[in-house]
This record gives structure tokens, sequence and C-alpha cells, in this order.
């Protein structure tokens, strides 16, 4: 027998407790809820032949979506038990859609709605209070500042001597490789050259040193303002397309074509590279050989914030483990949820955090309340055509 209430179907648990849900109007009493925590394929297809009959008119993808079962794929969303005669939307808690087959939701004319928070929606006031806009770009941002710091000042490697010491001057000491004698704590030894001569390396102010950030969305702006207000660095960034705007507003950050014959000249200059583009196939393993080649040797700090995939981590293990790079920080990896072993290693010159680099409560919270949202919107008849999470 067929549900008369339209069901929404959690394929994670959303935020609790979620004033959407237990508060508004908008959803008690409204929707039938259903849950189930993604497990494999078999388990999910299961789930979906058991509630054939329950109405499912939307599907809340929370965290962390449907990467458990390697993405949700034509022939899941063409099986007979996929609620095609019923499904309005999808609705995804992250900006991430690469997990799922957009020419078949398309196809079948399923909206998709993901994590968008940098342009306001008139709505969005009706559903949810309080609504912070541009807050996954701060906290991400908040997350390059760390790395870029580190990156020059090696708090963390500094803060690892001193719990294995116990004894601030032995610390400082093995830090410099001084050890028995004064060391002030700006050393960190020395590093050999191609041409095997020692050179010293120093922890460094980043005042005053450029950066280059590649990719700058929302994400790359809030970068760069915290990067030039907070250390006092000096803002290049690289987009496909020239900002006239952004040009304007900004004066005295310095823009850079992203093709090769633009950008590749200018890549000696920059003391710290921040990644902060999506994961695409014209992403895939651009910070490569080539790439790096251009790039100042031993002084370059690169921190990933995009995927893991973007850069060539075996030619950067290599250069890790001759210290060609002053510092590696990421917060995201090729062969996720595995890190490198070299990264859980290599405690003087890489920086690395589990994929967190919005995950405060804030943008939990407001994640899961947007995408209820977008499912309201969606399968009450509203128009969600100019929605700025609508992917599809």
């Amino acid at each position: 027998m067929t549900n008369t209430l339209p069901s929404i179907l959690f394929i994670a648990a959303p935020n609790q407790p979620s004033n959407l849900i237990e508060k508004s109007p908008y959803i008690k009493g409204k929707y039938n809820l259903l849950y189930h925590i993604l497990g494999d394929k078999d388990q999910f297809m299961k789930f979906l032949h058991e509630n054939k009959h329950n109405n499912i008119v939307a599907i809340y993808g929370g965290y962390p979506a449907f990467h458990t079962i390697h993405g949700l794929t034509r022939e899941i969303i063409e099986h007979e038990d996929f609620p095609l005669d019923t499904l309005k939307c999808i609705t995804l808690s992250s900006r991430g859609v690469n997990a799922l087959d957009l020419e078949a939701l398309k196809d079948h004319g399923i909206q998709l709605f993901n994590y968008q928070d940098d342009v306001e929606d008139d709505d969005i006031s009706h559903y949810i209070e309080d609504f912070q806009l541009g807050e996954v770009g701060n906290d991400v941002a908040d997350s390059a500042l760390w790395h870029v710091l580190e990156g020059f000042r090696k708090f963390s490697y500094q803060q690892k001597l001193l719990r294995d010491t116990g004894h601030t001057v032995e610390a400082r000491q093995l830090a410099a490789h001084r050890p028995g004698k004064f060391a002030f704590g700006h050393e960190l030894g020395d590093i050999q050259t191609k041409n095997g001569s020692l050179v010293p390396l120093y922890t460094e102010s980043p005042r005053g040193k450029k950066v280059l950030i590649l990719g700058f969305g929302s994400i790359g702006t809030k970068i760069a303002y915290k990067l030039q207000h907070g250390l006092g660095m000096e803002i290049h960034y690289s987009k496909r397309t020239r900002d006239e705007d952004l040009i304007r507003d900004h004066p005295d950050w310095h823009y850079h074509p992203m093709d090769p014959e633009s950008l590749y000249p200018t890549l000696s200059q920059f003391h710290a590279i921040i990644i902060a583009l999506p994961g695409t196939p014209e992403t895939k393993g651009l910070i490569n050989r080539e790439f790096l080649s251009h790039c100042q040797e031993h002084d370059l700090i690169i921190v990933n914030l995009g995927r893991g995939f973007i850069l060539d981590m075996e030619y950067i293990d290599t250069l890790l483990k001759e210290n060609k790079i002053r510092h590696l920080a990421v917060d995201v990896f090729p062969k996720e949820p595995i890190v490198d072993a070299l990264l859980t290693r290599s405690h003087h010159n890489t920086t690395i955090t589990p994929h967190m680099g919005s995950a405060t409560r804030q943008v939990f919270t407001q994640s899961c309340e947007l995408a209820l949202t977008n499912i309201i919107k969606a399968t009450t008849g509203q128009d969600t055509s100019n929605s700025p999470c609508r992917v599809l």
C-alpha cells in the first residue's frame, strides 16, 4: 500500500537537532521520514525495494553522500526499484557532485541541489534563522591560514619536539640540529642542494611574501583576504576567466591567466601556492613535474584544499624526501580516506588535516537546514530555477 504522505529518504543522518525537522511547520506532519545509512549497494537496493511504495519524493544526501557505494550511477538510477516515478529532487549537504551521474539525473528530470552559501537566496530567511552567507569560504580560509602559517613558522613540528623532550632549550636545539649549543628557535637545520652543498633553513615571517591562489571563487577570495590582512602577504591569483570587477575592487591583488604559457614563467616568484580548485579532468595532475620545475626550489610551500588528485603525489613525495619543497600542507588526499604513508611520518615538512577544511558546527548545521529547504521548495511546486544551490 502506497504511503499517502510524500517521503524524504535520508541516506545519512541529518543534523540533530534540526529546527526544520523538529520545530518548523514545513516538514512535521507533511512528510514521512525514512532513514538509511549507506553500507553497500546491495543493502541500498534492498532498502529501496522494501520502500518502493513509500512515495519517495526527495533524497537527502548527508555526509558522505553516495561515496560509500562508489557513486549514484545510471545503473542504480534506472533500476526498477529506484523511485523514478515519484522522485523530484536530490539534495546534498556538501558541494561535490562528482559521485553522481549528472547525465542520468538530467535525462530523468531529477533536480539536484548542492550546498552554496555565497549567493543570497531571497527566500532562505523564511526557513532558516540567522543564515550566514559565505560560511564555508570563511571556515576553509581559516584552514588555509593555519597551513600557510605552519609552512613558514613550523609550529607543529616544534611542538612535537617540545613534547618529545619536555625541555624548551633542547627542543630548539633539536630543531636547529645543534645539540648542546644555543639555539634561538629560528633555525631548522641544513638541507642539501642538488650540487651537494648544504644551505641553512630558517623559520620565516610570512609578512611581505608572495602567495599564488589557484582557483578564485568564493573560497579563494576569502583565503586572499585572510592572508593579506592576517599575515600581511602579497596576493596573486589565477582563474580561467579575467574578472574586471574583481580587478577593479582589489587593485592590489595581482591576476594571472590560468594557461601554462602565461602562468609558468611567473611561478618562480612565489613562496606559497594554494590550490582551491575543483576536482575535474582538467585539474587532475595539474601540479606535476613540469609545473613544479618552474617553482622555487627548497623554499616553496604548497597547500592543497581542492582535491587530492590535483597533485602528482608520486613526484611530490620524491621532492619531499629530497627536501626540495619547504612544506606540503594538505586537507585532501588522492587515495582518501587512506593517507600517504610518507605524509604521516614527515613531521618536519608537512602538515595534514583529515578533510575538515569547512568542518565547523556552523557549517554542519547550516548545510542540513539548507538541504532541507531545497527539498521543501522542490517538492511543493516552488520555482527553483534561479536557486544558487541548483545544479540540475
